[in-house]
């Protein structure tokens, strides 16, 4: 009777350790996502906004003085606005992929990012600079796309992260993976 006891036991032990394995558990912290990011969180925002036509609110995140306007007067702003806004302005860009380029430690990053055009929904890319200012992040768009000596710092191209939006299938993960900016 003592044998098949422990025979059961030594099964019952050897069958929980093997199903320890099966779980990969991790010290490491989860990574981050854009959101929780505060200079990504800011080049996201901005990405929106430019994605929704709401080129003032852009404006003002391009520069350090809040009280500054894009346009001189309120009609010429009108005359600007795209005739689409007002169908735009509440969306928010949901799926997409992003390379971060932090070009110098906490105060100059390069975001590249692909998402899904609001208007006729083609993926698309566009890069954001977002440079630390004492307390505040001011952004810049790449009109074209970084190049590599905007991902340089002292003369090496620095490593890329990426992140992607919540939620995606692999399938989404290809779309929106956006290419290097040192593969152009």
């Amino acid at each position: 009777m003592k044998k098949i006891i422990a025979f059961i036991s030594i099964i019952s032990i050897a069958s929980v350790l093997a199903s320890c394995g099966n779980k990969e558990t991790s010290t490491e912290p989860k990574p981050k996502t854009c959101e929780q990011i505060e200079p990504c969180k800011t080049a996201l925002k901005y990405t929106t906004y430019i994605e929704q036509g709401a080129s003032d609110k852009a404006y003002r995140m391009e520069t350090k003085d809040e009280n500054l306007v894009s346009y001189d007067n309120e009609k010429e702003a009108k005359e600007h606005i795209l005739s689409d806004y007002k169908k735009y302005q509440d969306l928010q860009i949901k799926k997409y992929g992003l390379l971060e380029y932090e070009v110098i430690p906490n105060k100059k990053y390069v975001y590249k990012f692909r998402f899904e055009d609001f208007r006729n929904g083609e993926v698309k890319n566009l890069t954001v600079g977002v440079s630390r200012q004492n307390d505040k992040y001011l952004t810049n768009s790449y009109i074209g796309g970084a190049l590599k000596s905007d991902v340089k710092y002292k003369g090496a191209i620095v490593p890329y992260k990426k992140y992607y939006s919540n939620g995606l299938t692999k399938g989404d993960k290809i779309t929106f993976s956006p290419e290097p900016v040192e593969n152009y």
